[in-house]
């Protein structure tokens, strides 16, 4: 039988070799290793080598959110003053700029047709009263005649009844066979004349009084006639006062558009230009309009203050007067007016001004430098100071007005945040910060 070639001493030989060999190939490679690290150790070195930072705690303030908007100044009032007459253009008594005072006449019309109705209408009204008086006069002479006839009836009442006493004792007389009937056929005849005259007497009473209420009636009608014709008269003078224009407050002409001797037409007949407009000056309205973000925030009372770009006008610290308290559908914002005493007549309406509206108030807000925010798509975060690093924090935003910016969550305000950096930092890495003063 053939012996193998490998012996138990031969295989212990070839696996020491082979240890020997991988521990060998190992140290060679901690050997190369060690080297390279010694050689690349100055480059790590550095690269950890802390970053110089300035780090501040968040502010913690009451802090009052503000919107810059466009304003403008308008006049408190005006009013455009058309004609309500036509006519000729008399007089012109202003021009732009004039200052006017309420019920000051600003133009004079020349209306001849109504001056002329005027004239007719006042002639018509005094013969109407004359009329009237006449008629009046006339009941004087009703009243005597019925007074008259009442008189006379209770005269012919007397004699009727003193004929029918004689016209009795008569009948007694001659039933006694005492008078001859013909003494008693005279005293019944005397009988029937005194009811006659009775009678005749009533009916002129009551054809005196007849008499006096067809005057009452021709009176009240005459009375009538007058009220008529006062109320044409009336509303012809008013008519004449259509006229003259006068100024329904105190203000100043901000345009005049007519000439003496130029036709103007009733604005009551149809399309008219005004004559002239007047706007009130010595108080203004500050107009803005709100977006409707903000809309919420703005009342009656809210602050706000206009800086004009004329330096030669001083701001305006002031309140809102009033809202609109509704949006406009094509702008989406609300309209806002502060009313501005402007007595001394210092600003001019028209002028353009930058307002910052105060839109709320947060109490002990707490407030970051805006430069220390970290944005990145909808996430919001700062690095704040750990120690020797620099750890980042997730935080949601308030009001930002890019200088500071308010932190609703994320920080409870004893974070050293990190505000300014020597060179590009990233979470995690070393730094070496400067406390700066709040």
């Amino acid at each position: 039988m053939k012996s193998s070639p490998w012996t138990p001493i031969a295989a212990v030989a070839i696996v020491a070799a082979a240890l020997t060999g991988l521990f060998v190939s190992r140290r060679n490679s901690e050997t190369q290793a060690l080297a390279q690290e010694r050689t690349n150790r100055p480059t790590n070195a550095a690269a950890e080598k802390p970053v110089r930072v300035q780090v501040q705690q968040p502010l913690q303030k009451n802090l009052t959110q503000t919107v810059q908007l466009p304003a403008s100044l308008i006049p408190g009032e005006t009013a455009d003053l058309y004609a309500k007459a036509s006519g000729y253009v008399a007089n012109v008594l202003v021009d732009i700029g004039s200052r006017v005072s309420a019920g000051d006449a600003l133009v004079e019309l020349s209306v001849p047709e109504m001056k002329d109705s005027l004239d007719q209408a006042q002639a018509l009204l005094a013969a109407r009263k004359a009329t009237l008086s006449a008629l009046q006069a006339q009941m004087e002479q009703r009243d005597a005649a019925i007074a008259m006839a009442r008189a006379e009836f209770k005269r012919r009442q007397s004699l009727y009844t003193l004929q029918k006493i004689t016209a009795d004792r008569q009948k007694k007389l001659f039933d006694e066979k005492a008078i001859p009937e013909q003494t008693y056929d005279e005293a019944m005849s005397r009988l029937a004349v005194a009811e006659s005259e009775v009678n005749i007497a009533k009916a002129k009473v009551r054809s005196a009084q007849a008499n006096k209420q067809a005057l009452q009636a021709d009176i009240a009608e005459a009375r009538a006639n007058v009220a008529v014709e006062e109320a044409a008269l009336t509303r012809l003078k008013t008519l004449m006062t259509y006229a003259t224009i006068h100024a329904p407050f105190d203000g100043v002409i901000t345009r005049r558009l007519v000439d003496p001797g130029a036709f103007v037409r009733s604005a009551a007949e149809g399309i008219s230009q005004p004559l002239v407009t007047i706007a009130r000056v010595n108080r203004l309205r500050l107009v803005l309009h709100i977006p409707e973000s903000d809309a919420a925030h703005v009342r009656v009372g809210t602050e706000i203050k206009a800086v004009f770009d004329q330096k030669d006008f001083d701001p305006i610290q002031t309140r809102i007067t009033r809202t609109a308290l509704s949006l406009r559908e094509n702008t989406r914002t609300m309209r806002a007016e502060a009313d501005i005493d402007n007595t001394e007549g210092r600003l001019i309406p028209g002028l353009y001004a930058r307002a910052s509206v105060s839109l709320k108030t947060d109490a002990r807000a707490l407030l970051v430098p805006s430069k220390s925010l970290r944005i990145r798509g909808s996430d919001v975060s700062v690095l704040v100071a750990d120690g020797t690093i620099a750890t980042a924090k997730p935080i949601k935003l308030g009001y930002d007005d890019g200088i500071w910016a308010q932190v609703t969550a994320g920080l409870n305000g004893d974070e050293q945040v990190i505000v300014a950096t020597s060179a590009p930092l990233a979470p995690g890495a070393p730094i070496a910060p400067t406390i700066l003063a709040p």
